[in-house]
């Protein structure tokens, strides 16, 4: 039999796979650029020595250092994120998809290298269970985990993409273990149109289904449940 007998029903099941397969959710999760992590220079700038901006540019100051996640008040936790997930937004910060009158121009002020391996140290450091709330409502946290494990009618899971530790290099963020005040702020930073860097819209379309007790509740979920560990 001859190669060119197999040629166009190679080429028509070929073309078959490629329409039934749906769109790359974040772009560069696989065959990104391989690097090799300097941890050593991103714990640095976490300790407010980056090149500019002195000690004001510290990252410990509200996120932590090596204990991440216990940082001040109600900020994200930032260890055990991808740093791919972190060095998006620092960018988007720069970009002006993302505000905060802090972040900004410390993003701006980190050197390209400085921001790579500010996002590879945290990567690294594991994260830890830090705004647990011991008066936490029994319900609304299992109101909130169902969400978050088969979602509802008009809700996508969330477990769907935040559902575990090792998500592969993608840029996705971790949510257990992080504040329920930071995570609801975000569920309506998205839904208001506030934040705007996220892929395909997803984020939007979820935000806006999500009613002000679900947000609640599958915030208050996540900060209860430990952040998984590798």
């Amino acid at each position: 039999m001859k190669l060119h007998y197999f040629l166009p029903l190679a080429l028509t099941a070929a073309l078959a796979v490629q329409a039934e397969t749906p769109p790359p959710l974040f772009d560069g999760v696989e065959g990104g650029e391989e690097r090799t992590p300097d941890t050593a220079l991103g714990r640095t700038v976490a300790s407010g020595g980056a090149l500019h901006g002195g000690v004001g540019m510290k990252c410990m100051a509200c996120h932590g250092l090596d204990d991440a996640g216990a940082g001040l008040g109600d900020m994200p936790g930032l260890a055990g994120q991808p740093a791919d997930y972190l060095v998006e937004q620092l960018e988007a910060f720069m970009s002006g998809a993302r505000f905060s009158p802090i972040m900004v121009p410390i993003a701006t002020q980190l050197t390209d290298k400085e921001r790579l391996a500010v996002a590879d140290y945290y990567a690294s450091v594991a994260p830890k269970l830090s705004k647990f709330d011991h008066e936490a409502p029994t319900d609304l946290v299992q109101q909130g985990g169902a969400l978050a494990a088969s979602g509802s009618d008009t809700v996508t899971a969330c477990s769907q993409c935040h559902g575990g530790g090792d998500t592969s290099g993608a840029a996705i963020p971790r949510l257990k273990g992080q504040s329920a005040q930071y995570i609801a702020d975000q569920l309506v930073a998205w839904r208001e149109g506030d934040r705007a860097n996220g892929p395909l819209g997803v984020m939007e379309q979820i935000a806006k289904s999500l009613t002000p007790d679900e947000i609640k509740a599958v915030a208050l979920y996540y900060q209860q449940t430990p952040p998984d560990t590798q």
